[in-house]
């Protein structure tokens, strides 16, 4: 049974009007759905004739909704609105406040998330809407923090002043090992994260400032691949990633060819489609055919 008192009508018009308005403003598939719908539907008509006895109430009326957060997959929440409360509530009192839960995504970890769940402002007078605003802010500054937690002191040390921007590197072919390990044992000097995918085509993914990015590639070209006859040294510059809403999304530098099944005829062609996750997994994926040129 629930606890409390079933609300008085004022107030449980409060809360089905405050749902219909979320349900009005996040109207974009996949923003938001109804938990219980049904109950949701029971409510209304008894609000439309409250001379009836009411039904059985749930003890909330609940809704998923997804924030959207820049660089990443959004965020999801469970807000539920309650129908019970103190049997002393009046016409003129407020309603409950929503109660909050959110889901862990797969870029912040446990920690982050219940920092950042416990950070909302869910008592705010605006509800809802100043929860989903906070998100909207907060969230990428929490994975910054996280980032930077992870980062090695290597890494840190090197880290210049100055606007992060990710770049992505597309290589026709990549696979002699040893200058694979000088793409990855000389990007901490610089400051570098981010990845190296050797085979057909080859993938790089720096994070850094401009300039440590184009000094790290001036010596990798000139050192590394000295011995590279001149034709075969094409870096080709696929995407980059720029302004204020850039972070971090690797905590080191490192090679993922293991992580990726090969095909073709010399079995150095990575499968684009376990690729394609692993972009997803860090929250990239939108990003995956700006890189490869594909779908």
């Amino acid at each position: 049974m629930p606890e409390g008192s079933l609300l008085p009508i004022e107030l449980l018009q409060i809360q089905l009007s405050t749902i219909d308005l979320l349900l009005a403003m996040f109207y974009l598939d996949g923003e938001i759905s109804q938990v219980d719908a049904e109950a949701t539907d029971s409510l209304r008509a008894y609000l439309e004739d409250p001379s009836c006895s009411p039904p059985d109430f749930p003890p909330h009326l609940g809704l998923d909704l997804r924030v959207q957060v820049d660089t990443t997959d959004p965020l999801e929440m469970n807000v539920q609105f309650p129908l019970y409360g103190s049997s002393a509530l009046t016409e003129g009192d407020e309603p409950p406040l929503p109660k909050y839960t959110l889901r862990c995504p797969p870029w912040l970890n446990r920690k982050a998330n219940v920092d950042l769940a416990e950070s909302m402002p869910v008592n705010d007078p605006d509800g809802v809407l100043a929860v989903v605003e906070y998100l909207k802010t907060a969230a990428p500054a929490y994975l910054q923090a996280q980032s930077s937690a992870n980062i090695s002191k290597e890494v840190a040390a090197a880290i210049a002043p100055g606007k992060l921007v990710r770049v992505w590197f597309y290589l026709q072919s990549l696979s002699t090992r040893s200058k694979r390990d000088d793409m990855v044992n000389w990007a901490p000097s610089y400051g570098l994260t981010g990845f190296v995918l050797a085979g057909k085509p080859g993938i790089l993914c720096l994070e850094g400032t401009s300039e440590n990015i184009s000094d790290y590639m001036a010596e990798v070209k000139t050192r590394s691949w000295a011995d590279v006859p001149s034709y075969q040294k094409k870096v080709s510059e696929r995407y980059r990633e720029e302004g204020d809403q850039v972070i971090r999304m690797f905590d080191s530098m490192r090679e993922i060819t293991g992580e990726i099944t090969k095909g073709g005829f010399r079995q150095n062609r990575s499968e684009m489609g376990e690729v394609k996750k692993m972009f997803e997994s860090v929250g990239l994926g939108d990003l995956f055919a700006e890189v490869l040129g594909m779908s």
